[in-house]
């Protein structure tokens, strides 16, 4: 099974086509109206609220792969319709934290969930087709992933505390080395109804997605290409860090103090 397969079902919206920018105003819609609820919210309701929206989000990530499922004209398979890529896998540990709250599992999931989201936006690609129904759930997941943390960050009390940053980072490599078996094993060892079509490649770490980014270029190889990816995504933790000190009056006057 060829790793440099291109997959028929994954569809790139690129910036010229209408649906990227109804998918941009419709995550910031969601955005503020997700904020907006939250500031009304009387505070003894707000943790019932937050709960709430666990389900929600655990509805949402079960929604499609029972509907493809079941659905008799639809060819479900496992290399391609399990909800295992990155960002569904950060939106299922989110759904987890709306119920126990745990700082920990805030930091791992506001870190990934933040630059997940926006760099999902910034190039989306549908890996299970380009229905309307499609673009309505990656818009909610991918909103969620970047919302939800500020919501937490707000209203709850959640924080990011010295050297959080690089405990993230270190989590994303170990799931990721994780999901790099996880494609293996699917793609050798589970049926497949066309391998021509049908290939494993959750959290794209068994071949790069096929959307116009700079930092993904197209001449290397696996595993170089995902070289460039961490690079970007230590730099968004810092970011990060850096916005949440500010919001929370720390001032940073040196470059060890933002690392912290």
């Amino acid at each position: 099974m060829s790793p440099d397969r291109k997959h028929s079902i994954e569809i790139a919206i690129e910036c010229d086509d209408p649906r990227y920018w109804y998918m941009m105003f419709g995550a910031i819609a969601i955005g503020y109206l997700l904020n907006k609820a939250f500031d009304l919210a009387p505070k003894e309701k707000k943790v019932n609220f937050l709960m709430g929206m666990g389900v929600v989000i655990i509805a949402i990530q079960l929604y499609m792969p029972i509907r493809q499922s079941l659905d008799p004209n639809y060819l479900f398979t496992y290399q391609q319709n399990l909800p295992l890529h990155f960002c569904s896998v950060n939106f299922w540990l989110m759904a987890f934290n709306c119920f126990i709250r745990s700082r920990m599992l805030f930091v791992l999931t506001a870190y990934m969930g933040i630059t997940g989201g926006f760099h999902a936006f910034m190039t989306p690609l549908l890996t299970e087709g380009d229905s309307p129904i499609q673009v309505v759930h990656f818009v909610m997941v991918h909103s969620g992933l970047i919302f939800v943390p500020i919501v937490m960050l707000r209203h709850f009390n959640m924080e990011f505390r010295k050297f959080d940053w690089v405990r993230a980072y270190f989590f994303d490599v170990g799931i990721s080395i994780a999901m790099m078996c996880v494609n293996y094993y699917l793609n050798h060892y589970v049926h497949n109804p066309d391998p021509e079509v049908y290939f494993a490649n959750y959290m794209f770490v068994t071949v790069a997605p096929d959307v116009n980014n700079p930092f993904l270029p197209k001449s290397l190889a696996w595993p170089f290409y995902m070289l460039p990816l961490h690079l970007l995504f230590i730099l968004h933790m810092i970011l990060i860090n850096q916005i949440i000190r500010w919001r929370k009056g720390v001032k940073l006057n040196t470059w060890k103090e933002l690392l912290h």
